[in-house]
């Protein structure tokens, strides 16, 4: 079976794929793997074949024009993971969608488009694995008749939002009807020349896929009557290094991990003003791992740090969280699921790249974790919500449940037979 994945330049999002990648290259199967030039470096040191389509993406120069006070949608005022019924009128709902298809145009716009399906013509695929963010791969895959599944990277809020959208469609005059998401796509397959009354009709597959791969857990799980294919998420960190200290220094007092993932620190200020962080630690009894970037180092020159300070440019969660007690993060889903992998209490100070201050009231309501509004970021309240998470067994007991439903999840390898059922009936 020939597989190809297709994912929006952000090494988060192509990390997210790896293990499913591998999984299918072990099984025999051929993989390669589409995005922009900018992420093939990244895709070829992950041992897997890339195919450059489309011109670089420079995704993160794009997301530095963002308003950094933003807390939904990127600045336009919306936010996909909104759940307040109030707010959810036809008007929010249908303007919503069409602000995050601008934005999933942004990432993968019509010259990959072009280029992809040029390629999957050419290379016939059996089946097109595609970022959930990544909508050229359903269109590729209908251009040339190829299965598709859909990838989630977080909460499920697109497919959440459709069938909302789609209920409340229903209820508005006919005129009135405005579906951006599906002009949009079709206006794509017919530039790929798909025939409007055949492959190039829409339907609601080119929205969520034939069926969707799920690696979240239960309590983050939406149910919106799509076909799924739970998978435990298995942690890719790129290629790194352990330092001595992970395996060798055993910490003489709770150790505590700050990240701010693959994205926020490269884009964004998220409120995390680092000389709070320090003096919050200064005065607490842990040993802070701080990973922060070279900016970030680079204004505490000549500063003298706490005693119980470690700033490190890079450590693989994966390795290290196994010596914590608690970690200090954004909500993104990668971190997010290295600590629910761990066990480990958190400590979320969510940005507002999807839906990350959902994702950590979530976390808070299962009582694996609490939540800092980023505006009531203070050595104070950090202080008090690390000393709680540490303190209080009630949170590492409930991270170790979560741990124990998120390991019992198929592992990727499990899931290729479901992949290759699906390619062959499709």
């Amino acid at each position: 079976m020939r597989v190809l994945i297709t994912t929006l330049a952000l090494d988060s999002h192509f990390y997210n794929t790896v293990p499913i990648a591998w999984a299918l290259r072990t099984a025999g199967h051929e993989v390669r793997v589409a995005s922009q030039p900018d992420l093939v470096p990244t895709i070829t040191r992950a041992g897997l074949t890339a195919v450059p389509v489309g011109q670089e993406l420079n995704l993160m120069e794009q997301s530095r024009q963002a308003p950094e006070s933003a807390e939904a949608g990127y600045g336009m005022g919306f936010s996909i993971s909104e759940t307040d019924p109030a707010k959810l009128t036809w008007e929010y709902v249908r303007d919503t969608l069409a602000a995050y298809s601008h934005i999933a145009e942004l990432s993968t716009n019509t010259e990959m488009l072009t280029d992809l399906t040029a390629f999957a013509r050419e290379w016939q695929p059996d089946l097109v694995l595609w970022d959930a963010m990544s909508y050229v791969g359903p269109a590729a895959a209908r251009a040339c008749g190829a299965a598709h599944a859909r990838l989630l990277f977080g909460t499920d809020h697109w497919a959440r939002m459709r069938e909302l959208f789609l209920k409340l469609a229903a209820e508005q005059p006919e005129d009135a009807r405005v579906d951006v998401l599906r002009d949009w796509i079709t206006g794509r397959l017919a530039g790929l020349g798909c025939d409007p009354e055949g492959d190039g009709r829409f339907d609601e597959e080119l929205v969520v896929g034939q069926t969707t791969i799920d690696p979240l857990p239960s309590f983050l799980r939406i149910d919106a009557g799509l076909e799924r294919v739970p998978v435990r998420p298995v942690p890719y960190n790129g290629p790194s290094v352990v330092p001595d200290w992970v395996t060798f220094e055993k910490p003489e007092r709770p150790r505590v991990v700050l990240t701010l993932g693959l994205t926020l620190p490269e884009a964004y200020n998220p409120g995390f003003p680092i000389s709070d962080l320090l003096a919050a630690a200064a005065e607490m009894d842990i040993e802070l791992i701080a990973t922060v970037g070279a900016a970030v180092r680079e204004s505490l020159a000549g500063t003298e740090l706490p005693e119980n300070v470690r700033l490190v440019d890079f450590v693989p969660l994966n390795e290290l969280l196994p010596t914590c007690s608690a970690i200090i993060h954004h909500g993104g889903m990668g971190t997010l699921q290295n600590a629910l992998r761990h066990g480990v209490p958190q400590v979320i100070v969510p940005g507002w790249l999807w839906d990350e201050r959902a994702t950590a009231l979530a976390v808070e309501r299962e009582g694996a974790g609490l939540m800092i509004e980023p505006k009531e970021f203070t050595a104070e309240t950090l202080r008090a919500a690390v000393n709680r998470v540490i303190g209080e067994a009630g949170f590492s007991d409930s991270a170790e449940r979560l741990s124990k439903e998120l390991q019992s999840a198929p592992a990727p390898a499990d899931i290729v037979a479901e992949l290759e059922r699906l390619a062959a009936q499709r």
